[in-house]
């Protein structure tokens, strides 16, 4: 899978999640108190950083392959659209609580 590949699926899958074609679960962490890791239901990984019961950012989603892209890559030159648009990704705020389980 190429950088291009993974980030479209990336998109793709959020827009999934929101559709409510795949479900989350979380797997890992608490809501109130920063990294919080969930499971696809189709094996894809996101971790989010939560801030306090608020969605801060994506930290990294990992495809069911395994591979790892960066979403935050070391150097500028590294970067995209593409990447910045999944690390920033919010979910609809009617989803929070139903499909992410925040409070909020």
């Amino acid at each position: 899978m190429t950088r291009q590949e993974f980030c479209d699926s990336a998109q793709e899958l959020l827009g999934d999640i929101e559709k409510g074609s795949i479900s989350v679960e979380l797997v890992e962490g608490d809501i109130l108190q920063g990294k919080v890791t969930y499971r696809t239901s189709n094996g894809w990984s996101i971790i989010v950083l939560s801030d306090g019961d608020d969605w801060d950012y994506v930290s990294s989603i990992v495809p069911p392959s395994k591979e790892r892209f960066e979403l935050w890559p070391e150097e500028e030159k590294d970067d995209s659209a593409e990447l910045r648009a999944l690390r920033s990704y919010h979910p609809p705020a009617d989803q929070l609580t139903k499909t992410w389980g925040f409070l909020t």
